[in-house]
C-alpha cells in the first residue's frame, strides 16, 4: 500500500469516529482528484489528504498550494454538476498526516481556503 492510500484510509477512519459518512473515496476527473467527499451532518465536504514521513519539505498541509486548491476547487464544481448535490451547503477541507518515529499525528484543517 502507497503511503498516500495508507493516509487516506487513516484520514476516512477518523471522519467516521467524528460521525461524516464517506460517499465516495478518489474521485478523479479531468480537473484534478478529490481525494475523500463525505457528509458531515448536513454539509458536503470534499477533503484533501497529505501524508508524510518527516518534514523535510515542510508541514503536509504545505502541500497545498494555491494551484492544487485551483485544480481541487476545478473537480468540485464538476462533481456538484454532475451529481445534482446544489442542495447542500459545501466546503473543502484538508487533513494532514505526519507519520514519524512510529507515531502517526493528524490534523483536520476545516474550511481551506487561498
Amino acid at each position: 500500500m502507497s503511503l498516500g492510500s495508507f493516509g487516506e484510509k487513516l484520514a476516512e477512519r477518523f471522519l467516521i469516529n467524528k460521525g461524516y459518512k464517506i460517499l465516495e473515496r478518489n474521485f478523479r476527473c479531468k480537473q484534478g482528484e478529490i481525494d475523500i467527499i463525505a457528509l458531515d451532518g448536513i454539509v458536503l465536504v470534499f477533503i484533501e489528504v497529505k501524508t508524510r514521513r518527516n518534514q523535510k519539505f515542510g508541514l503536509p498541509c504545505e502541500a497545498i498550494t494555491s494551484e492544487k486548491l485551483r485544480h481541487l476547487k476545478k473537480a468540485v464544481a464538476y462533481y456538484t454538476m454532475i451529481s445534482s448535490v446544489e442542495q447542500y451547503d459545501m466546503r473543502i477541507d484538508a487533513i494532514e498526516i505526519l507519520i514519524k518515529d512510529g507515531k502517526q499525528y493528524l490534523h483536520h484543517l476545516e474550511n481551506v481556503q487561498e
